[in-house]
């Protein structure tokens, strides 16, 4: 009896063990069941359809102003000078306007002096020409007579240059915007004595790298702001664009002219100019927060039929958050702006 109850015992523990066992495998199958369905899950993603628009490429770059007409006066290089008076800054100015007395009687006498041996030299060649015709003298004469009237123009010119210098005549009309001597001063011959520039028109002088110099050319749209204060904007185009790079920096020099409205600009301010490279009528432009920068290239992910697709795409220029698409997108096409990373090829995606 008591065997056979030990048997009917481990009867029904074997029994128990057995559907233990059962339940572990549905377990184990229902749980492989709800990973399987987890995987066909949806990834939720922000897309937009792309549609064609207007796109305009600028560059930006800092900018110096000056005057179209812009000039600094230097003392006489023929000697050193007293300056006796010298016009204040922010004076207006005519053209040939005397903005300073550097020992100008003394340079003016000198003028004068180099009049007097042109006019002695005038008749001195004269007379030996006349001399010639009578046979009196040979030609010999008259070859010295013209070198000393020669010699005695170039005397005048840089006299007349000296007595220019002496009282820094002013070569235009317009604004001395700075001075660089002061009264009583000793100034050395060649010193830069004062700045003078047409205000009117004013242009933005900027450094384009060498690598960006094909994108420009003279008639070009631009756009001047202050940096140091906020006086709107002011509108011009490229009025002239060097042909040779700068070998210290591989740069180009452009001029920007500008329409000086209000005569609120002065040269010697600094700003930046905003140049239009290029202007896109139908341009396929996406968020930059859609492309994909990837060890291999760019690539943006669509959608199509519910699942994620990713296409390699050429990238043009950009703007704040905006990037022109030049290949591998088009019109009508639904892009991933957000969540791109989330996603892979054939991924399946609601939005």
């Amino acid at each position: 009896m008591k065997s056979q109850l030990k048997l009917q015992g481990i009867g029904v523990a074997g029994l128990l063990v057995g559907v233990a066992l059962l339940a572990g495998c549905k377990h184990k199958e229902e749980a492989a069941n709800k990973i399987s369905a987890d995987t066909t899950l949806s990834i939720h993603v922000v897309t937009t359809v792309v549609e064609p628009r207007s796109f305009e490429d600028w560059g930006s770059y800092s900018a110096d102003l000056r005057g179209i007409e812009d000039v600094v006066l230097t003392a006489p290089q023929a000697g050193s000078g007293r300056v006796n008076q010298i016009t204040d800054v922010g004076a207006n100015v005519t053209k040939g306007q005397a903005l300073c007395d550097i020992d100008s009687d003394r340079y003016h006498a000198l003028l004068m002096q180099a009049q007097s041996a042109v006019d002695l030299a005038q008749g001195e060649l004269d007379r030996t020409k006349n001399n010639i015709d009578k046979g009196f003298v040979g030609k010999a004469t008259l070859d010295k007579a013209q070198l000393d009237f020669q010699n005695a123009r170039v005397a005048l010119l840089q006299a007349q240059r000296a007595d220019a210098d002496s009282r820094c005549e002013a070569p235009f009309a317009g604004l001395l915007v700075s001075r660089f001597v002061e009264h009583f001063q000793n100034a050395m011959p060649g010193t830069p004595t004062v700045r003078v520039a047409n205000v009117a028109n004013l242009e933005a002088v900027v450094s384009i790298p060498e690598s960006e110099a094909f994108d420009y050319r003279n008639g070009q749209k631009a756009e001047f702001e202050l940096l140091q204060a906020t006086g709107g904007t002011f509108y011009g185009r490229i009025h002239e664009l060097d042909h040779a790079v700068e070998a210290h920096n591989r740069t180009l020099m452009a001029r920007i002219q500008l329409a000086n409205t209000g005569k609120s600009l002065s040269p010697g301010m600094i700003g930046r100019v905003r140049i239009l490279r290029k202007g896109y009528d139908k341009a396929i432009v996406v968020s930059s927060q859609a492309v994909l920068r990837l060890q291999d290239g760019t690539a943006i992910m669509l959608v199509a039929n519910g699942l994620a697709h990713k296409v390699d795409v050429v990238l043009g220029p950009a703007k704040g958050d905006s990037v022109v698409v030049l290949s591998g997108v088009s019109a009508g096409d639904r892009v991933i702006t957000v969540g791109a990373f989330q996603v892979s090829e054939g991924t399946k995606v609601e939005f």
